[in-house]
């Protein structure tokens, strides 16, 4: 069922490329980054996302990190956490009052974490300094509240008989949060003894899970704008006709 457009609707249209395009924009960044790991390679089932962005070579939980384009990677945590502020910043008003204003708050806290992941590196330096505790604070408030604003727009959409819409992103959202909170607890068992790979599919999980609630509704929000535009395009033509 699509999703309802309020009067504005180059606002909705600029929220739903943002969501559509943000999500894209990072997997990119994020394969970039990847690609350019040597000796040893990187390796999405055991590296974390955040090695990354560690700007120093090093041993890290056990593990070598060393990312040549650390740059690229902490840039796309930044920027996509201001993407994705300014997204539900220009949707949460098509959602009912309550529920807009809590995905409102959800989207600034998210956008926050990834700009403190983005800024502090989780690098060995950190460690030694204590900035890790920026970094890791900034993971919590990103995949908690990327995957929180998905759960409570997908109930608010659902209040407003979007059912399906709203099923999907707060099935996405909860296995999402789930996964996080298997992440840390994992981590916390594990990681001193540099047994990661469980670690970094958790990880990967609770972040991907965001993406496509992203895509999601970016895609229904878009569509449903597209549709109507075309039923006024429609409306006004046949209004000239019937006048002509």
């Amino acid at each position: 069922m699509p999703v309802r457009i309020g009067a504005d609707r180059a606002r909705a249209l600029t929220g739903s490329l943002l969501l559509i395009l943000n999500p894209l924009l990072y997997v990119t960044a994020e394969g970039v980054s990847a690609a350019a790991w040597h000796r040893p390679a990187y390796r999405y089932g055991f590296n974390a996302i955040s090695d990354l962005g560690v700007p120093s070579c090093g041993d890290l939980a056990g593990h070598r990190v060393c990312s040549p384009l650390h740059a690229v990677m902490n840039t796309a945590f930044i920027t996509h956490g201001a993407l994705f502020a300014l997204a539900v910043f220009l949707l949460a008003p098509l959602l009912p009052q309550r529920p807009g204003r809590r995905v409102l708050v959800l989207g600034i806290v998210t956008g926050l974490g990834l700009l403190l992941v983005g800024t502090f590196p989780g690098s060995p330096e950190a460690v030694a300094d204590g900035t890790i505790a920026l970094h890791t604070a900034g993971a919590a408030l990103a995949i908690f509240g990327g995957n929180l604003t998905a759960i409570t727009a997908g109930a608010g959409l659902r209040r407003r008989a979007h059912r399906r819409l709203g099923t999907a992103l707060v099935a996405l959202g909860t296995a999402g949060t789930v996964s996080v909170v298997v992440m840390f607890a994992w981590a916390a068992i594990v990681v001193s003894s540099g047994i990661i790979t469980g670690v970094a599919v958790a990880e990967r999980t609770s972040v991907y899970t965001i993406m496509a609630a992203e895509l999601l509704i970016g895609i229904a929000v878009f569509t449903a704008s597209r549709h109507r535009a075309h039923r006024r395009a429609g409306s006004r033509l046949a209004e000239g006709s019937s006048t002509a």
